[in-house]
């Protein structure tokens, strides 16, 4: 994983975002995978970035 270049103030927009879309997901009936979820708590630390994220999410399921 590349790491993330984020601001202390940028990793709580960056949590909230990652919360939002969760709760989008599972508002319809829908769970990510460990793989996804893995992803999203990254994207959230600040530890990976949204490009490399669906990257790697393309890469694992071939679309």
């Amino acid at each position: 994983m590349r790491p993330a270049e984020v601001l202390p103030a940028r990793n709580g927009a960056r949590r909230d975002a990652v919360a939002d879309a969760l709760g989008s997901v599972r508002a319809e009936g829908l769970e990510p995978t460990a793989f996804g979820l893995g992803l999203l708590d990254a994207i959230a630390a600040g530890r990976l970035d949204e490009d490399l994220a669906v990257a790697q999410l393309v890469a694992a399921h071939g679309r």
